[in-house]
């Protein structure tokens, strides 16, 4: 059952109760519209960005009148901020309930949150480029509202690293600099990854895992020949 939800988040939806992003309502009709919606919304800010983006394009691209994306979302902001809010929630659910299912063990549990991370934003890609790349369009009202979510997916990982340097699983690095390459590192998939490629999603998964977690160095490397950094020589980040 918890694999089935997971899954069931990789595709988008629609929460009727977040008044933040909604319009005044919707008939019975209006979820199916407001999905049309929200689909032309990412192509078209995907592909132009939020400011080469206008309303009137939207309606055109959904088969609606300017009128009907109005009843739905108020404004344009309020398309954004549903992109970004929707992808984002749906990103630390899809998160939390992968690394919850992996067990207790730190190196499970992240293991099984990188997994999730990175096949959420090779399967919602747009979406996902957008929610990294779009935060500076927020207007500062509705900008609490992204960076919470943010902040709550950034917290699921932090928790998972510092309750590894804890039980000794995990090396006592610099947790925000540990945090930021790891993220930055696997968000990045968004951006290069295709279906049509030489790696699976799996296999990617398993290699950032092992490359975190391991580095590229060989046990049986022969010293090198520069100053190394060691673990927690690094202030701050």
């Amino acid at each position: 059952m918890r694999e089935a939800r997971t899954e069931s988040l990789l595709l988008p939806t629609l929460d009727s109760s977040d008044e933040v992003t909604r319009g005044r309502g919707s008939s019975d009709k209006g979820p199916a519209t407001s999905e049309v919606i929200y689909g032309a919304v990412v192509d078209l800010m995907y592909e132009r960005g939020y400011h080469g983006t206008s309303v009137r394009e939207v309606a055109r691209a959904s088969g609606i009148q300017m009128a009907s994306v109005y009843y739905h979302f108020p404004s344009k902001q309020a398309l954004l901020i549903e992109v970004m809010s929707r992808t984002m929630r749906d990103l630390t659910a899809v998160t939390q309930t992968a690394a919850e299912a992996a067990g207790d063990h730190p190196v499970d549990r992240l293991t099984a949150a990188v997994r999730a991370h990175i096949i959420f934003h090779a399967v919602r890609r747009k979406e996902a480029f957008l929610a990294d790349s779009e935060l500076r369009s927020v207007e500062p009202a509705q900008r609490a509202v992204v960076t919470g979510w943010r902040d709550r997916h950034e917290a699921l990982f932090r928790d998972i690293l510092e309750q590894g340097i804890r039980s000794g699983q995990f090396a006592k690095v610099d947790l925000r600099l540990a945090l930021n390459a790891l993220l930055a590192m696997c968000t990045e998939v968004a951006v290069w990854y295709r279906p049509e490629g030489r790696l699976s999603l799996e296999q990617i998964a398993r290699s950032y895992t092992s490359l975190f977690l391991s580095g590229v160095l060989s046990p049986d490397a022969s010293p090198p020949t520069t100053t190394r950094v060691t673990p927690g020589e690094v202030d701050g980040a």
